[in-house]
Parts: structure tokens; C-alpha cells; sequence
């Protein structure tokens, strides 16, 4: 969510969010999960895409090994961070690996 809110102030595009979990990408896009356990984080998530355009995009699972390591280093950690520029090194070598790119028309 603090990353979705990042993205919002910073760039002027439509976000793309993508994600291995199509219930996930529902989620976001139309009513499931509203009384789930996570329903309060899909509830602010969407408050913050009413503004801007959002595309949503289901990848494979080998295609999100930068978003399995940054979760495996905030929870080792026990903290969050923001990179701007430039990715954090344990996630350099992955970086181009995981390169998804899309056309936005």
C-alpha cells in the first residue's frame, strides 16, 4: 500500500500493478474479498487508485522474485524501506530477471 502511494506521488502514468495472485488482482478490481480478513487493506488500496488509472497485470510466479525478496528482507529486517533510483543490493541481481515489460497505450 505505502508503495502504491509512492507510485501515486511520483509519477504521472497509469499504474500497473502486477502480482502472481489473479485473487489478489480481483480483489482490486471488483468486490471480492471486502469481508476477508484483508478487506481493510483491498478497501485502502482502492481508495487510492480512484484518481489515477490503474492496470493490472497477473505475471507468473518466476516473474516476482524481486517482490519474494524485498518481503523476505522487510521481514528479516523487521522494517520497511523505499529506493528511489535504484533497487536495494540484495535484490540487484534479480533485477534485470524479472524485467516485465508492457506497452501502455
Amino acid at each position: 500500500m505505502q508503495g502504491m502511494a509512492l507510485a501515486i506521488q511520483h509519477c504521472q502514468q497509469p499504474i500497473i500493478v502486477q502480482s502472481d495472485s489473479s485473487t489478489a488482482l480481483s480483489a482490486l478490481s471488483g468486490t471480492s474479498l471486502t469481508r476477508s480478513a484483508y478487506g481493510h487493506l483491498v478497501a485502502e488500496i482502492r481508495h487510492l487508485m480512484v484518481d489515477r488509472a490503474f492496470i493490472p497485470m497477473k505475471i507468473n510466479r518466476v516473474q516476482n522474485r524481486v517482490a519474494d525478496r524485498l518481503a523476505t528482507y522487510s521481514r528479516m529486517k523487521r522494517t520497511t524501506a523505499v529506493w528511489l533510483g535504484r533497487g536495494p543490493p540484495c535484490v540487484e541481481e534479480l533485477l534485470p530477471l524479472d524485467c516485465n515489460p508492457m506497452i501502455v497505450e
